[in-house]
């Protein structure tokens, strides 16, 4: 990993920090627009230094009570540009968000 790479994964991790701590709204609303699901390849457990609960197989020892970074990766969709392709989570616009609510509605 180069030295830019290496930067900008500890801005990333220091932008989540403060956003799970400081801008709970933010992060809320951000979720609503989050899809998929977390297909356990173990890429988010390992920015910057492999974290000391991933074991084998990329499995959390702690998934049930882990830190609320984690359980909010990705808080957005700039959380997954560059290494993060295999991630199963995706964003929808605000206006898909609006139209399942919508859909959802008239059933």
């Amino acid at each position: 990993m180069s030295f830019i790479q290496w930067l900008a994964e500890g801005w990333g991790k220091v932008r989540r920090y403060y956003l799970c701590k400081l801008r709970k709204g933010y992060v809320e609303r951000s979720l609503l627009r989050r899809r998929g699901a977390c297909r356990r390849c173990g890429e988010c457990c390992s920015i910057m230094f492999r974290c000391p609960h991933l074991e084998g197989g990329n499995q959390c020892s702690v998934y049930e009570r882990r830190a609320k970074q984690c359980r909010a990766f990705p808080i957005d969709a700039r959380d997954l540009r560059g290494r993060f392709s295999s991630c199963g989570f995706y964003f929808v616009t605000a206006e898909e968000v609006a139209g399942e609510r919508l859909a959802g509605e008239a059933l």
